[in-house]
């Protein structure tokens, strides 16, 4: 985080998939600071969206210039010292959210993560089931890439969450990072900072394993045994005399005795 000038704004840029919760932590944080007697601006909603052209794009230059747009306008706040939050869209390139922190200077980034799982279950405008069946073409982290921030100061599961816990952690690492005086924000202490999160790409699909070659198998002796078989029901007597001829038995020693002629004689 770059803190810039000594002035007192910053702005707070809010980033996350449709239907995270950007808006509505957007507002609920808006409200909490002007409790502590601060004036906020909060970029977002229809008249935002007419008057800047937001909320339009189609392609990722479109949506980068959707960002510089924003950024522009935060940078002027924050520079007059003013408190501005932004949450009108998605902002999903890192290039673009990182060129809006280095023009700003006094700027925190909120990572607004919700799993997909959910954003479906809360979608009542039936977007995300459009785009999963292919009907819809422009939906940020379905259709269009996503890119989650690499170092966000504040990350906020809103899956996990409530608004009024949601609030409460975006306000507490807001004074860990004295952006705000933790005096005004009517804290006791210095909350722990939050450490800054690396992002870590999903890991590759697992390879399939390549199938192995059969060995092959050698038909040759069982095709010639069927041959045999075929011929001999065909032709059993064929079969029978090209089968190899038994050797006789031997002859035993009692068989070469010379027979007993009538008599009792022996025959010569």
């Amino acid at each position: 985080m770059n803190l810039g000038t000594s002035s007192s704004g910053f702005t707070l840029w809010f980033t996350g998939m449709s239907g995270s919760g950007k808006s509505t932590l957007a507002q609920g944080f808006a409200n909490r600071l002007r409790r502590l007697g601060k004036t906020v601006d909060v970029l977002d909603g229809q008249e935002v969206e007419q008057m800047l052209s937001i909320g339009k794009a189609g392609t990722k230059d479109e949506r980068n210039a959707e960002t510089r747009k924003l950024a522009w306008v935060c940078r002027l706040v924050t520079r007059g010292g003013g408190i501005v939050l932004q949450s009108a869209i998605e902002s999903p390139y890192r290039e673009a959210r990182e060129e809006a922190r280095r023009q700003i200077g006094r700027f925190a980034e909120v990572f607004v993560e919700c799993p997909t799982e959910t954003l479906i279950q809360r979608d009542r405008t039936g977007r995300y089931k459009r785009a999963l069946a292919g009907e819809l073409k422009t939906l940020v982290g379905i259709t269009e890439p996503y890119e989650p921030p690499s170092h966000p100061e504040v990350i906020v599961d809103t899956s996990k969450h409530s608004v009024d816990a949601a609030v409460e952690h975006i306000l507490g690492q807001l004074v860990a990072q004295r952006l705000l005086d933790p005096n005004v924000a009517a804290l006791k202490g210095r909350p722990r900072l939050q450490p800054r999160a690396t992002y870590v790409p999903p890991p590759p699909a697992p390879k399939k394993p390549e199938p192995v070659a059969a060995k092959p198998i050698r038909v040759e002796k069982k095709v010639a045994k069927v041959v045999r078989l075929a011929k001999h029901k065909a032709h059993p007597a064929k079969a029978q005399r090209a089968a190899p001829r038994k050797q006789p038995a031997a002859r035993t020693a009692h068989a070469d005795r010379p027979r007993m002629a009538a008599g009792g004689k022996r025959k010569r």
